[in-house]
């Protein structure tokens, strides 16, 4: 987790209303829907990148290896080749805080979202991903096995051990 929520920043505090609203769903046992994934994804945003804008595919850091050289290989349409992906997907970060609601803290829920921030793959890294059986779960080192990754961990480098 690059930023932290107790930041003064507009962003920040955005940041603070999404995740308090994620812990009182999560405590009131709200079930996954379309609206708590689109929260969950703008914090993973804000909590990697600072902020809820669009991340920039063309400067974004946590990139798989193939991704990199389709990035760089200067075909106009190499945005069609690439996704980003939640290295701990969606649905698995909402179930952990469904999991720990009765003792779930707003520190608690941005750890659980930022500890493992999304990546850039090629789709045929995450069409194989879905074939080993990772679509929607699995432990984030088994799911980005057979995915070669230079220059970072899955892990969030400010995730406490």
């Amino acid at each position: 987790m690059r930023y932290s929520i107790h930041d003064e920043t507009l962003d920040a505090k955005k940041a603070r209303i999404l995740i308090n609203a994620l812990v009182d769903c999560a405590k009131a046992g709200v079930r996954p829907s379309f609206s708590i994934n689109k929260m969950l994804w703008g914090v993973s945003l804000f909590l990697e990148c600072g902020s809820f804008n669009r991340e920039n595919w063309r400067t974004y850091h946590r990139v798989s290896d193939a991704a990199k050289q389709v990035r760089d290989s200067g075909d106009r349409s190499w945005k069609k080749n690439v996704t980003f992906e939640h290295v701990r997907p969606i649905s698995k970060m909402y179930q952990m805080l469904l999991d720990e609601r009765e003792t779930l803290t707003q520190d608690r829920a941005a750890l659980i979202i930022g500890e493992y921030p999304p990546v850039l793959i090629t789709v045929k890294e995450e069409l194989r991903m879905s074939e080993l059986g990772f679509k929607h779960g699995g432990n984030p080192e088994e799911r980005y096995a057979h995915i070669p990754i230079g220059g970072f961990t899955l892990r969030s480098e400010a995730a406490p051990r």
